[in-house]
């Protein structure tokens, strides 16, 4: 009876397991999971998605925390830390690639497209300027052009033009030749701006002197020029036979006047090019002074050759400012070995 009884006994029904489901981190859908192995760190589950309990009823999705994505699927955290570090290794040995003394004195590393487009602005600056005061001049041309001919016109002689449109090219040129002369310190200090990052700290003190020193003395240059005009003017029209009339084409003289002015101009650069030089180790006071004769000889035939005459009192006005400027750069050029050697010292203690 006992045994029928056990027999016939119906079973407990088995118990329910709670479902547990895990979340795929990358697709964020719901899946189940069972008894399983516990999960490793870095990995997800693989079991399928969408599948039902033993119970029948759909299983509930257990709350994980999310993860992040990797840029790529296939890549573990630890090649990601790689990757990082590998990036920032990059990017520190950029940093430290660049000279610490270009970034001190200013000189950020540019591309050849920036450096380009930078010297591009600077171009368009310094002729956007002369092009403002060339415009300017050219309604003024009647008293640029007073200026220009007064050393001819002090002689008691006209200038002709024998050419219908030069009456405009002279106003044009007269009005360029003051775009020039006044525009050119804006030239200078947009080059200047250019080129001064790549100048060491030290050096730019001096270099900036010899650039205010080289326009000095180009406007000193062309300011003897204008006052030695007269003097070239009444020599060369001296030589004119009597039985002969001047008839100077404007356009000439004009020409003429400017050719003159600019190489008295450049020729008044030379204590600058001889400092040049001193600071670079290929001229010394020493070859200088025992070279001055020979430097005496070449100053008087190089006036021969800029002045159009053979007057000496022309000659001398070209020729005795030369030979003191001469005697300026043996004093600069001193003066600037010196400095060199105390440097030197310096550097040495």
């Amino acid at each position: 009876m006992s045994k029928k009884k056990s027999a016939g006994a119906e079973k407990p029904p088995p118990k329910k397991r709670s479902a547990k489901t895990s979340v795929d981190p990358y697709s964020q859908k719901p899946g189940t999971s069972g008894k399983g192995p516990a999960r490793k760190s870095g990995r997800t589950a693989k079991d399928g998605t969408g599948k039902k309990s033993k119970s029948g009823k759909d299983s509930a999705p257990r709350p994980v925390k999310t993860v992040k994505k990797p840029a790529h699927r296939g890549e573990s955290p630890s090649d990601l830390t790689k990757r990082d570090s590998a990036a920032v290794a990059v990017q520190a040995g950029e940093e430290t690639a660049i000279d610490p003394d270009a970034r001190a004195r200013g000189d950020i590393p540019m591309s050849l497209v920036s450096h380009l487009d930078e010297f591009r602005s600077r171009f368009l600056v310094s002729l956007l300027t002369v092009f403002i005061i060339m415009v300017v001049g050219f309604f003024f041309s009647d008293y640029l052009l007073a200026v220009i001919n007064r050393p001819y016109l002090s002689t008691g002689l006209k200038l002709n033009v024998f050419n219908l449109i030069d009456g405009f090219l002279l106003r044009l040129k007269a009005a360029m030749l003051a775009g020039v002369l006044l525009g050119f310190p804006v030239i200078v200090y947009e080059l200047w701006k250019y080129i001064s990052p790549a100048i060491a700290v030290g050096d730019r003190m001096f270099a900036r002197l010899s650039v205010i020193a080289a326009l000095f003395l180009f406007y000193l240059g062309l300011t003897l020029t204008y006052f030695t005009l007269p003097f070239a003017v009444k020599a060369l029209l001296s030589f004119t036979p009597d039985d002969m009339t001047n008839l100077i084409n404007a356009a000439q003289y004009l020409n003429f006047v400017m050719l003159f002015c600019f190489a008295i101009g450049a020729v008044f650069e030379l204590p600058i090019v001889i400092m040049i030089l001193t600071r670079i180790g290929i001229v010394t006071p020493s070859f200088l002074v025992s070279k001055r004769k020979y430097a005496i000889v070449l100053i008087w035939v190089l006036a021969a050759i800029i002045t159009p005459t053979v007057d000496p009192l022309t000659q001398s006005l070209v020729a005795l400012p030369l030979m003191l400027l001469y005697e300026i750069s043996i004093i600069i050029s001193k003066f600037m070995v010196k400095r060199k050697k105390r440097r030197e010292l310096a550097g040495r203690v």
